[in-house]
């Protein structure tokens, strides 16, 4: 679902009226964005499926530091390895201050950088993180692909927000499940007409895609059986605001469909994983029941 689709979901859901005082499609932009942080993104971690995984690469010189994305989720890694030249991965371990007078071999933490032990002078850094899901904008500040060219870097969209000008940095997002993010931090080169010319054009880019001003996105960047749970717990919270009385029997509705979908997207592939888990996903909604 697009963003006017999930509205349109919500006051559905919600019976709300089409117009009215109390929610305007802002604000239900803004209870998206928040359940997004609070209720599906956590959901989606918890199950250690990789959903959100991306790897960003620096070049290693001596004595740099390397701050961690922008895009990660709490400011967390997911793993940090380096590669030679010949393309061999290590994986380093983390050290931590008392650590220094021992010129151990890995990486410090410092604030939101970081820094490599002294053996590490050549080879390329590769951090990986959890990116954190776009933030849901409207349809019309996106611009939907309707042509490719991938030989000259440009598309053809339906119409060009005003934002939309050279230097300006730009993701390509998936219009289909699962909502992937398939370029990030792309520049606009130039804008004519409908046709927007990028510094590159992802591979699997196809028709129907969508081009947004980065970390937007007008599809909620998760698995679709997530985006019932994402009208859910915005209707949750647009009664909680309202102090209505429906609040408690839809927060319980909406733990059950969270408990339904983690059965459905665990374990992510079939054949060779343990569907049954203990510990932090068991009791990731024994404690969350309304």
């Amino acid at each position: 679902m697009n963003t006017t689709e999930l509205i349109t979901a919500l006051k559905i859901r919600g019976s709300f009226p089409s117009s009215n005082e109390l929610f305007s499609n802002s604000d239900y932009l803004v209870l998206f964005n928040n359940v997004m942080q609070t209720e599906v993104t956590p959901t989606i971690l918890v199950l250690s499926e990789d959903y959100f995984l991306l790897t960003k690469d620096f070049t290693v010189s001596q004595n740099a530091s390397y701050r961690l994305p922008n895009r990660s989720i709490g400011a967390k890694l997911r793993d940090l390895q380096v590669q030679d030249a010949s393309g061999n991965l290590t994986s380093l371990n983390r050290l931590y201050e008392e650590d220094r007078p021992n010129n151990l071999s890995g990486y410090y933490i410092v604030r939101n950088s970081i820094e490599l032990s002294s053996g590490f002078t050549t080879g390329t850094l590769k951090m990986k993180y959890y990116a954190r899901p776009n933030k849901l904008v409207l349809t019309t500040d996106c611009a939907q692909v309707t042509s490719i060219d991938t030989g000259n870097s440009n598309v053809v969209v339906s119409t060009v927000p005003g934002t939309f000008t050279s230097s300006v940095l730009c993701d390509f997002v998936q219009n289909n499940n699962p909502y992937d993010l398939l370029s990030y931090d792309n520049a606009i080169v130039g804008v004519s007409g409908t046709t927007i010319t990028m510094t590159s054009i992802p591979d699997g880019l196809e028709v129907g895609d969508w081009l947004c001003l980065a970390n937007t996105t007008p599809v909620p960047m998760v698995p679709e059986e997530m985006h019932p749970i994402l009208v859910q717990a915005a209707l949750v919270y647009a009664l909680s605001s309202k102090k209505d009385k429906a609040v408690d029997y839809e927060a319980k509705v909406l733990e059950r469909m969270k408990q339904e979908a983690v059965r459905i997207l665990d374990p992510r592939v079939e054949n060779n994983s343990v569907s049954f888990r203990s510990g932090r996903l068991l009791g990731f909604f024994s404690d969350r029941w309304y």
